[in-house]
């Protein structure tokens, strides 16, 4: 990975961000109770937080609803949401979405971890996640996207009809 020395300092802030997540007590409590509905299957598990974070956080980009990139604890003080805020406010981007998916696998001790796509110039332009299952290979999870699906590669899951990522 070739980014950039202030996108780099981001990036590890965003790759560590879901171990201080999953401290939220109302994120573990929402982890426990997938992880039951999922009969305790770390793949079902996986599919279940990839939905929560998917289909019940809307993607809407900081610039469009700030004016520039937003990310608790790093562009701006924690408020007492953010291990959740996303999922409680119903919308956010990218890196929310896939910190939330993170935080809700590693609450079960299901291996995951955050994803970077830079975008040539050594930008940060897009965030994943990836999940592990039995010591296997990481498979992306792709959180922006409704037709993704655990272990689809970013690059190839169709976008919406219009051409955008999910909103």
């Amino acid at each position: 990975m070739s980014l950039q020395p202030s996108e780099m300092r981001k990036w590890r802030f965003l790759a560590a961000a879901p171990y201080l997540d999953v401290q939220d007590v109302r994120l573990r409590r929402l982890a426990a109770s997938l992880w039951e509905v999922a009969q305790r299957d770390p793949e079902r598990f996986a599919n279940l937080a990839q939905c929560v974070a998917r289909d019940n956080v809307r993607f809407v980009r900081d610039t469009a609803r700030v004016g520039e990139e937003d990310i608790a604890g790093y562009t701006r003080t924690p408020g007492r949401l953010d291990a959740v805020e996303a999922l409680v406010r119903g919308w956010d981007d990218c890196d929310a979405k896939a910190r939330l998916f993170v935080a809700l696998c590693l609450a079960q001790r299901v291996p995951a971890k955050m994803m970077p796509l830079e975008n040539g110039a050594g930008m940060l332009q897009h965030v994943y996640a990836a999940v592990r299952f039995g010591g296997g290979n990481w498979l992306p999870v792709e959180l922006t996207l409704r037709r993704a699906r655990v272990g689809d590669d970013p690059y190839a899951v169709p976008k919406e009809a219009d051409g955008q990522w999910l909103r």
